[in-house]
């Protein structure tokens, strides 16, 4: 990045109107596996301990936020009891010129929800402080943050602290951020890896270098896609380097920040957010399944990789257009569009049905036993393209009353439609069913 570049993020790079208001783990795994530890259910009160922690000669207070005995819903409670349980940890950091408290609508849900938030106050780019935005781009950022996480890693062998034994140290941490904090977290994958990562959500940041194999982690980006501070073309270039699996959560005509803040799409981003660190840190499955959900409105896009293991074989079907009583066909293969054209049953017309269970289904080709993917969620044709499954490649089946079924998109809630009497591709564009979103199922 340009020196310019840099001096222009140094002016604008911070909290507009939000602006007011040695290792202890090995290397973490790279998705949600088997743990003993069961996603709670239940919303906790917040508690609140600060720690005046350093590196070296820079200073790192910060502020640890905790699931806390009490009634939830109110503010932090300094020094409240630690509530029952063992919790994860997911890392905050804050933007420029800011604090864990004015980020509290992404610090707060996090504690709520049963995980263990410290939150630094970094030094030279806190409210008060000179902005030295360098401290980002010579690492020292992300290196605060490593210390912060052996520090709070710590705790839970410290005789006499509160949060002894109630820390969960086996499953690797989670670390988010937002602007120059969005910018830290990425730093933590890339140029300043830190190996303990599970999970990270780096919001509004840009690309602060190539993927490290030192950590494997599920990545969630979240952005605005006009936001004029730090570029959405160079986050969608950080997501498009790191491996599955990832998602990048895009709001739409949204710039650097609205989306945080109560209101405008506010309930998408924290829901995806918390459900991405809940099957991240948790093994949360159905935390996982609802990821789709939590991101849709009128006004996002999700691009999602990766995100579910593979089911096993199903039933072998045809479909069978109720529009044309023509077949559906994996095109040239599986290479090319799927369309209902065809007479008679060959592989490119047979596929796998799986259940995925509560109706959900996914459909695997025979002629190149690839997934069928609603493309770029639901607005391209469909593809028999994809080695695995996650949100694109699963559809809800539809029973109808004439026998016939229909396939809901779960990316984008419509249904898969056979275009033009079946002359043209197929594509889960449709909000109703009529002849057209109608097919036979031929087994065998």
């Amino acid at each position: 990045m340009s020196l310019r570049r840099r001096a222009l993020l140094g002016t604008f790079l911070g909290l507009g109107a939000a602006g007011v208001g040695a290792s202890v783990l090995g290397a973490a795994p790279a998705q949600a596996v088997s743990r003993p530890l069961d996603a709670p259910t239940q919303r906790f009160a917040i508690g609140v301990r600060e720690y005046a922690w350093s590196r070296g000669n820079r200073r790192l207070t910060t502020r640890i936020f905790y699931p806390a005995t009490g009634t939830p819903g109110g503010n932090p409670v300094t020094n409240a009891p630690v509530a029952n349980g063992v919790f994860p940890i997911v890392e905050f950091s804050h933007g420029l010129g800011g604090n864990p408290e004015s980020y509290a609508p992404l610090v707060r849900p996090l504690a709520e929800a049963g995980f263990v938030v410290p939150a630094p106050v970094f030094p030279t780019t806190s409210t008060g402080t000179p902005g030295n935005i360098q401290d980002v781009y010579n690492g020292n950022q992300s290196m605060d943050v490593s210390e912060v996480i052996t520090r709070t890693l710590a705790l839970n062998t410290t005789a006499g602290d509160p949060l002894a034994g109630h820390l969960d140290t086996a499953v690797g941490v989670g670390v988010a951020g937002h602007s120059l904090g969005g910018m830290t977290t990425h730093g933590l994958l890339t140029a300043w890896p830190d190996e303990r990562i599970a999970a990270a959500v780096p919001f509004a940041c840009v690309d602060m270098g190539n993927p490290s194999n030192r950590v494997t982690a599920n990545v969630l980006f979240v952005h605005g896609d006009q936001d004029p501070i730090c570029q959405y073309s160079s986050a969608r270039q950080a997501y498009a380097e790191l491996p599955a699996p990832k998602a990048f959560l895009t709001h739409r005509g949204t710039g650097h920040d609205q989306y945080i803040w109560s209101g405008y799409n506010h309930t998408q981003t924290i829901a995806t957010y918390l459900d991405w660190m809940r099957w991240s840190l948790y093994g949360d499955t159905a935390a996982r399944d609802r990821l789709p959900a939590d991101a849709t409105s009128g006004t996002t896009t999700t691009t999602w990789e990766s995100t579910l293991t593979p089911p096993p074989a199903g039933a072998v079907v045809s479909l069978r257009s109720r529009a044309n009583n023509q077949y559906v066909c994996a095109e040239n293969g599986g290479a090319g569009q799927l369309v209902a054209n065809r007479a008679s049953v060959g592989p490119w017309e047979r596929f796998d049905l799986i259940d995925l269970g509560s109706g959900a289904v996914a459909l695997r080709s025979h002629a190149n036993n690839q997934y069928v993917c609603a493309e770029n969620a639901g607005a391209q044709p469909l593809v028999a393209n994809r080695a695995s499954v996650g949100p694109w490649e699963t559809f809800q089946r539809v029973n109808n009353a004439d026998g016939s079924v229909s396939l809901r998109a779960q990316v984008n809630s419509r249904y898969v439609s056979a275009q033009g009497g079946g002359s043209q591709p197929l594509i889960a564009n449709a909000t109703s069913i009529g002849p057209a979103e109608s097919f036979d199922l031929v087994t065998g």
